[in-house]
């Protein structure tokens, strides 16, 4: 199965074809699903770079734009520069840094599997790419061997920023998953958002391509690959040692459980793992035939994206339901505790209960309460945290992100309410505690009031249609018919 679903594709540019009055256009780079690169002259600075041509659909630009705004934040070694964008005679360019180097990719394919140690060195080098795009806000989205560059001396540059999603961009609405099957965490086909722990798992994934020879879940269709990701367990056969417990620790299939990036470099660099090596699993008790499909919320779901995604990668979800964060695995009991930086340093577990510590400059973690949102057969949904009980009669949908159990700095109260009159559940920031009048459930857990900075958070909406109210994650509450009330605030996201 190729990497990437291949398109029909024929680009406008053609070799001294002037691009914008200052690019000229000297040869073809490469071209793939995403586009054509070429190389252009620049004849403003005087130096070359590469024009990435790529094929924008009506009413695309905006989301071409915010990309590229997106890319153009991150300034760093390890990360291929973006700096302009721009149309010219219908088409629509993204002009990048030009760095000339084979990728990983090309490595494997001319020599096989690389040496441990030399994988363990790019292991660590795209780890800090990765930590400087995601203290920045920005989710690669499609971290694998194809789009890391080797530079003599194995410096790395990760390229194609260009499907990155801003994580604090509230005008972007996912319409699906975007990028590489085979690298792609489990809970990105059940609904989840991307963000820091999804990168981290593709991570994994490359670096076992780098040492074994082929992807952990490389399969002959993408729907085969699919089914691998959410059941099967990848075996390691070439690598033993610390690389080895590095990428089993990256590959977990709970984001919550997955390795930090904290973890990583403390044993690629020769020093104890900070957390279990094998993450305890916290589903054990429960009857299932394979660990991964605890992510599934039915076995449908399965099918319904294996037989979507043998047509395209971009994965859309179904229904409304469209760019819900939803964490079927974690249920409403699970109660994290996490520092404002990122993923777990230590982890202990028991059934149903996942505890997660992270690393920061602050010597106090944080505490946070994972929020779940739920629904009942007659269309009323509920939003719920460990301290609140689920209503009888409402199954769990997904996860919106966590709640800060306790009071922070920037923190305001967010209570559990359900509405006299009819089994309409919201959620509240009353200060009253009064719930507007209504009937106070509880409450929930703390929302912070602005952006915070050190940690990684998404806007929680309340929405109404009707005279019901869901909370969200999606500016456009996931349907256009339905009023996005405003913010109540921002959620610590989830893995992040």
């Amino acid at each position: 199965m190729a990497e990437d679903v291949k398109v029909s594709w024929r680009g406008f540019g053609s070799v001294n074809r002037v691009v914008a009055d200052r690019y000229v256009i000297v040869g073809e780079l490469g071209r793939g699903g995403m586009g054509v690169v070429w190389r252009a002259d620049d004849r403003v600075i005087g130096r070359q770079v590469a024009l990435k041509e790529i094929q924008v659909p009506p009413g695309g630009m905006d989301r071409v734009l915010r990309e590229a705004r997106t890319a153009g934040r991150l300034n760093d070694p390890g990360v291929v520069t973006v700096y302009d964008v721009l149309t010219d005679r219908g088409s629509t360019f993204v002009v990048m840094e030009l760095v000339e180097a084979p990728t990983l990719a090309d490595i494997m394919a001319a020599q096989g599997p690389l040496d441990p140690n030399r994988v363990a060195a790019i292991g660590l080098a795209l780890l800090s790419a990765l930590e400087v795009a995601h203290a920045a806000g920005v989710v690669h989205r499609d971290v694998k061997p194809s789009n890391v560059m080797l530079l003599p001396g194995d410096r790395v540059k990760l390229a194609d920023f260009g499907i990155a999603r801003a994580m604090d961009d509230p005008g972007h609405t996912a319409s699906g998953v975007l990028g590489s099957p085979g690298y792609m965490a489990p809970e990105l086909f059940n609904g989840g958002l991307p963000g820091p722990a999804s990168d981290l798992w593709a991570l994994g994934a490359t670096l076992f391509h780098a040492v074994e020879g082929f992807g952990p879940f490389h399969r002959e269709t993408t729907a085969a690959t699919l089914h691998a990701i959410m059941y099967e367990e990848p075996h390691l056969r070439l690598c033993q040692g610390p690389l080895a417990d590095v990428i089993m620790g990256l590959l977990t299939a709970d984001p919550y459980q997955r390795w930090s990036p904290a973890n990583v470099r403390q044993v690629l660099s020769g020093g104890p793992p900070l957390t279990p090596t094998r993450p305890v699993d916290p589903w054990q008790e429960e009857p299932k035939p394979g660990r991964r499909k605890a992510f599934l919320i039915g076995g449908a779901t399965a099918a319904v994206v294996a037989v979507t995604a043998t047509s395209a990668v971009l994965l859309s979800n179904s229904g409304e339901q469209d760019g819900v964060a939803s964490a079927a695995a974690i249920t409403s009991a699970t109660t994290t505790t996490v520092t404002p930086a990122t993923v777990a340093a230590t982890t202990t577990t028991t059934t149903h209960t996942t505890t997660k510590t992270t690393t920061t400059t602050s010597s106090k973690p944080l505490a946070l309460l994972l929020l779940t949102r739920y629904t009942n057969p007659k269309g009323f949904h509920f939003s719920g945290t460990p301290k609140v009980a689920v209503p009888t009669g409402f199954r769990m949908e997904g996860a919106l992100g966590s709640l800060v159990a306790t009071p922070e700095p920037g923190t305001v109260k967010l209570y559990a309410c359900k509405t006299k009159a009819t089994d309409d559940h919201f959620s509240s920031l009353d200060p009253t505690g009064k719930c507007e009048g209504q009937t106070t459930l509880g409450l929930l857990g703390y929302v912070y009031e602005t952006k915070p900075s050190g940690v990684v958070t998404h806007p929680l909406y309340r929405c109404e249609s009707a005279g019901m109210h869901l909370d969200s994650v999606v500016a456009n509450c996931e349907n256009p018919k339905v009023t996005n009330q405003g913010p109540l605030g921002y959620v610590v996201s989830t893995g992040g």
